[in-house]
Formats: structure tokens, sequence, C-alpha cells
């Protein structure tokens, strides 16, 4: 068996079973339990158990510590909001700098812990307890399968040389920025809609960092589409017979579709960021449509309305990239002027 081949079912089994677990424990959107296992379990390196269950309790710590912007953002909205902008343009730079998945996990409690928080305190401690649970579940299966599914070999490969810097970090990061504020702004309006939209704005943000402004548009609001198209076929899927056991075989099993696109397994004209994005967009439809159900809401109705704020909200990124990238362009040549004197 190929390594890509022991990537994917590392990926399936671990989503089926971070499911089973953040959907078994009951804690507040699980579905953000399932999204950080997701993370975890597709970088590249797998966490050592140790370091992982670490990381899992640290991060839940440093979340939980998040509830302490609440105050900030109640009395003294300005200074939270120029703090929270500054940590993510650091953690945006922390990230191209190829810390990727420490960056994300990172950027999705500052972005969501604090707005949670303006709720209900326990909601944010639940979300918190959540991500560390998916993040240690994911490191968990990941040794797991990997005793079960060892990678072969590899060829020695002489000095491999590290991951170079992209050109303009510190544009590309405060671009970042720029995409996830403002929705991080709407949120402070009404929290309880807007959390799915932060998640996914931020998951825009790093995806736009690795596309030019031609490509930006098609790729951004596509993979959203695709994300909605997943989830409804997850929807009707589990609809056949609604258990703990069938959620979490069919997402096992819709993750090892997504997966085998992602490692290039099949052919496809999309990059592994594509379909990472649609992936966790599904989720982020998924999970608060279960939710729906249990309330006995219309599933449809208030899906089709969260799909339609992502679409605007991928459509939004789209123009900020290219409002960008012209303003940029625009004052490049006046620079080289300058220069050239």
């Amino acid at each position: 068996m190929h390594n890509a081949d022991r990537a994917v079912l590392r990926i399936g089994s671990g989503i089926a079973v971070a499911a089973l677990v953040c959907y078994g424990v009951g804690l507040p959107m699980p579905h953000l339990g399932c999204i950080m296992a997701w993370i975890v379990l597709c970088q590249g390196k797998p966490l050592p158990v140790k370091k992982g269950v670490i990381v899992g309790l640290m991060l839940t710590a440093t979340m939980i510590g998040g509830v302490l912007m609440v105050p900030l953002l109640t009395y003294y909205p300005l200074p939270a909001l120029l703090l929270t902008g500054l940590l993510l343009y650091r953690l945006m730079l922390m990230g191209l700098s190829g810390k990727g998945t420490q960056s994300m996990l990172l950027i999705v409690a500052i972005a969501i812990i604090p707005i949670a928080g303006l709720i209900e305190q326990s909601l944010a401690i639940g979300i918190a307890q959540m991500m560390g649970v998916g993040i240690i579940t994911g490191t968990l299966v990941n040794r797991l399968t990997l005793a079960l599914f060892p990678p072969q070999p590899a060829a020695a490969t002489a000095g491999k040389a590290p991951p170079a810097l992209p050109e303009s970090p510190h544009y590309l990061a405060l671009r970042a920025v720029l995409i996830v504020m403002p929705v991080w702004l709407l949120a402070l309006s009404n929290p309880a809609f807007y959390i799915p939209a932060i998640m996914k704005t931020v998951m825009l943000a790093q995806q736009a960092n690795t596309l030019s402004a031609k490509t930006a548009g098609r790729e951004l609001v596509l993979s959203t589409l695709m994300g909605a198209l997943l989830a409804a076929g997850l929807w009707f899927g589990l609809s056949i017979w609604p258990s703990l056991l069938m959620l979490a075989l069919w997402l096992g099993l819709l993750s090892v579709w997504v997966a085998r696109r992602m490692i290039r397994l099949a052919a496809t004209r999309f990059p592994p960021s594509f379909w990472s994005n649609a992936w966790i967009t599904c989720l982020i439809l998924f999970g608060p449509a279960i939710q729906d159900s249990a309330s006995g809401k219309d599933v449809w109705v208030a899906s089709a309305m969260r799909c339609s704020l992502y679409i605007v909200v991928a459509l939004y990124g789209w123009a900020c990239v290219a409002l960008l990238e012209r303003w940029r362009a625009s004052g490049r040549p006046a620079v080289d002027i300058m220069s050239g004197d």
C-alpha cells in the first residue's frame, strides 16, 4: 500500500473516531472538534502522542484564557479591537513562516472564544474544551492508525531545503487580517449567528494567502459551493438512519473521498487547499444543521441562510484580494522610480 493511501486511511478513520468522541461527549459545537481533528490529521508530520496531548491541553488553557477578552470587549471595545487585530497579524505571520497548523489553531481561538464569551461564559469554555478534545483525539488516532498502517520507508533525500518565505509576508498577513476583521466586528452584533461565519472567514483568509488575485474568486467561491454540496449529501445520507454510529461512518467515508482529492490520488484540477476548505465548509454547515434539527427549526431554511452568508463572505474575500492587489500594483511604479533616483 502506498504511503498516500495510508495517509487517506488515517484521515478517514481519524475523523470517524473524532466524530464519535466529540458528538458523544455532548459539549457545545462538536463539529468544531472534528475541524480541529481534521487540521491535526492533515498536517505533514504527525505529532508525537505526548506532544499532541500537551499541545491540546495548552491550547485549551489558552482558549479558556480568551474569555478574559470579554470584559475588554464589553467596556473598552477600541483597545480590544486593536489588540485582536495585532494578535491576528502576528499569528498570520507565524503561519506564513511555516507553522500553519499552530497558527491556525491559535487564530481560531482568538477569533471565536471572545465572541462566544459575549453570549455566555460557559459556552466559551465548552467550545475551548471541545477544540482541545478534537486536537487530542486527532493526535491519538493519528498515532494509532500509524501503528495499523505504518508508512513505507522513503528514499533518503540529500539536504532538503526548508520552505522559503513567500514574497511580502507582511503584506499577506495584513491582507488576511483585513479579510477577517469586518466579519469579526459584524459578529459583535449577533454572536450566536456569526460564530460559524468567523470560522469560515479565518479559513478563507488562510486560503487567500496561497492564491493570486486571478484565481482567488474562483477557488474561494467554488470551494464554498462544494462544501455546501458535501453537506447536503452528508445530510441525505444521515437521514437514512439517524444515529451516532451512522454519523461517524458517513463523516469518515466522505472525509476519505475528500482526502483522496486533497492528496491527489484522484485526478482534480483544484489544489489541496480547495478541498480542505470545502470539507471545513461542509462541517461548518452540517454541524449547526444537526442542532437546528434537534431544536425543531427548519434545517433547510437555516442552512440556506448560512450558505448565502458564506458565499457573501467568499465574494468579500475575493474583492478584498483584488482591490488590495490593484492598489499595490498602482503604487509600485512610484516606488521603482524613487528607488531608481
